[in-house]
């Protein structure tokens, strides 16, 4: 009881900023590794395999949803919820319970992908170099699923300082061997080692996570259990797996349906390009971190923990957008090469996501927290409809110019969907929690971001861009940003002592 109350009496600042390090550390490991390898992917598998590598990794991704069903973030918000009241046999009853039904859904998705990957890389797409790295895929998708279930204990307990080291372990194993298994292999079965290396370098990653698990706190999973509501949970568990299912299909419907439609080195331009946004937009790690935190809050803390984490948000996510789009050809040029110059076009358009992408996710995490993940089932499976009629309608009109507009739009239609999402939830968020947060925020970001651009435009019209000049760009362009949101006050004086602490930290 006195442990439950000292809980409630922390500063909740303090536990999101020391788990905010943690993450961070962890996402921009796993960002700039995952950014590193698929760079080297790119440059060695050059556009046609990349392309079908990347068109294999978008099925992956949506088999590894699917034997996540929601369990995560539910095993998350249960244990979290248990543990925050020192009931650890609760705690570990949820654990167990979800343990089995993720093995269930891990064993069935992966017997699917068996069973379907002759017609779908011969019949549907057409692209029989697919089926081999397919079936090898299948190790991938149950070491992913695996690891991911025994992260659990650790987000729920708020205890993530082990993961930064452990991802480096995987980043680095993962390109190594993939690096081998290129070298050391033919044409036609480099994906398929790839695929073998990503499996392997998650098997380390999952005997690591368990020796720490079993060493320091064996009790949260092993030990005696009670009897829990599973209907509650399973309830839970539905709409959260219908919403995360929904969501990697919105992800990787661009890509899927460019794969029906367009040549191979085409999908590795806008794979390419899709990367690196994503890499940028998953760097800012709030959403992650506060949904232990926002289950366990209410009332007007939860305004103040939203207000904060949507203004740090903005703060980075406008001026990143932006000023990516001014650079985005010279960025492609120069991380993947000439051979991907036509990629630029697509990071223009997708440069948007930059801003969508994490303020969804942090829009997302309230109604997770607060367990009503029916509304993010619901309108986001309005967005995928809308995103695969706008893909076909898009990609199908643009074709007849050129596969390079066809990129253009299925980049198109991925904003405009992803947009209807955010206003959706944006709108849905003020009517269920009365949640409103400061628009004064956005005007002076906005307000900043276009006096960076001014920078940007004039430095890029009068100076010849090089490495070394483009990074003195970027640099000033940064500095020009942040002064101006201090001179009109953007950054309050809280804020910046919060910033301190975490670079000091």
């Amino acid at each position: 009881m006195v442990i439950m109350m000292n809980i409630q009496k922390q500063n909740l600042s303090n536990i999101a900023v020391k788990n905010s390090i943690y993450n961070l550390s962890s996402i921009i490991i796993s960002k700039i590794g995952g950014l590193l390898l698929t760079i080297i992917l790119a440059r060695l598998l050059l556009p046609e395999l990349f392309g079908l590598y990347s068109l294999i990794i978008s099925l992956v991704v949506i088999a590894i949803t699917m034997t996540d069903f929601g369990i995560d973030i539910a095993g998350v918000r249960y244990m979290s919820k248990a543990l925050g009241k020192e009931d650890k046999k609760m705690a570990r009853s949820f654990f167990r319970f979800l343990f089995k039904v993720k093995g269930l859904l891990i064993i069935l998705i992966i017997l699917v992908t068996l069973i379907i990957a002759k017609p779908i890389s011969q019949t549907f797409f057409n692209k029989p170099l697919i089926f081999l790295p397919l079936l090898f895929s299948c190790l991938y998708i149950f070491t992913e699923s695996t690891r991911t279930l025994f992260t659990i204990p650790f987000s729920a307990r708020k205890n993530l300082k082990i993961f930064p080291p452990l991802e480096l372990i995987h980043q680095i194993s993962r390109l190594t061997l993939s690096l081998i298994a290129i070298s050391i292999l033919s044409y036609e079965l480099k994906i398929s080692g790839i695929f073998i290396a990503f499996a392997i370098s998650g098997f380390l990653f999952l005997f690591l996570e368990l020796f720490i698990l079993i060493k320091k706190d064996r009790e949260v999973v092993f030990g005696e259990i009670v009897r829990i509501n599973t209907k509650r949970v399973l309830k839970y568990i539905g709409f959260t797996g219908l919403t995360g299912i929904t969501l990697a299909f919105f992800g990787s419907i661009d890509i899927l349906m460019l794969g029906r439609f367009v040549d191979a080195e085409y999908l590795g331009f806008y794979r390419a390009a899709l990367t690196l946004v994503i890499s940028l937009a998953s760097l800012l790690p709030f959403s992650g971190v506060l949904l232990p935190i926002f289950t366990q809050i209410h009332g007007k803390r939860l305004d103040r923990g939203f207000e904060k984490s949507f203004g740090y948000l903005i703060i980075l996510i406008i001026p990143m957008s932006i000023g990516l789009m001014f650079i985005s050809k010279y960025v492609i040029f120069l991380i993947y090469g000439k051979e991907y110059l036509l990629a630029s076009s697509s990071l223009l358009v997708l440069s948007s996501l930059i801003i969508i992408s994490p303020l969804i996710s942090l829009y997302s995490t309230i109604f997770q927290a607060k367990e009503k993940p029916k509304i993010l089932a619901k309108f986001m499976l309005v967005s995928l409809v809308m995103n695969i009629i706008l893909n076909y309608i898009l990609i199908k009109l643009l074709l007849n110019i050129s596969q390079e507009y066809a990129l253009f739009g299925a980049g198109s239609a991925t904003l405009i969907s992803n947009i209807f999402f955010l206003v959706v939830l944006i709108n849905k968020t003020k009517f269920q929690f009365k949640i409103k947060p400061d628009k004064r925020i956005i005007l002076k970001s906005i307000f900043s971001t276009i006096a960076m651009a001014i920078f940007l435009f004039i430095f890029m019209k009068y100076v010849n861009i090089n490495i070394f000049s483009g990074v003195i760009m970027i640099i000033l362009a940064a500095l020009i940003y942040f002064s101006v949101m201090f001179l009109i006050k953007g950054l309050i004086r809280e804020d910046l002592n919060l910033l301190k602490i975490i670079f000091r930290k």
